[in-house]
């Protein structure tokens, strides 16, 4: 007894892959027409529309892990030492405040003052 083999489908023919990239391009190409958008997507190769280009290759995730990477760090250094300057300005800032402090109040003045601003977390101007 000999099998034979019946297809119930025909995904694999290239005739029905075909159609469906045109029905699919004619779908997308009808939704950008009804959004006034004037692009349009064909379904065939450049060489069947004649163009003399040569297509790009899909470039998966990780192709560009290494660029994304050293950008990302790059990123990152650029945010550590902006944070960095800030620190350093609001450093000078308290400074000035609290040599303006020290002229005007004792030791005692001072030190109390200190733990206030400590305690509360948050710098205590004596004019406001």
């Amino acid at each position: 007894m000999r099998n034979r083999k019946i297809w119930l489908v025909d995904w694999d023919k290239k005739e029905k892959i075909t159609e469906w990239r045109h029905n699919w391009a004619a779908s997308v190409n009808q939704t950008l027409e009804q959004k006034n958008i004037p692009d349009r997507i064909s379904e065939k190769s450049f060489v069947e529309q004649g163009i003399a280009d040569t297509p790009m290759q899909h470039e998966g995730i990780n192709s560009k892990r290494h660029e994304r990477k050293a950008f990302n760090q790059q990123v990152k250094n650029y945010r550590k030492s902006k944070d960095g300057y800030k620190n350093m300005q609001e450093k000078v800032v308290n400074r000035g405040h609290l040599d303006s402090l020290s002229k005007h109040f004792s030791f005692n003045e001072k030190k109390v003052v200190k733990e206030l601003s400590h305690e509360l977390k948050t710098y205590i101007s004596l004019e406001s």
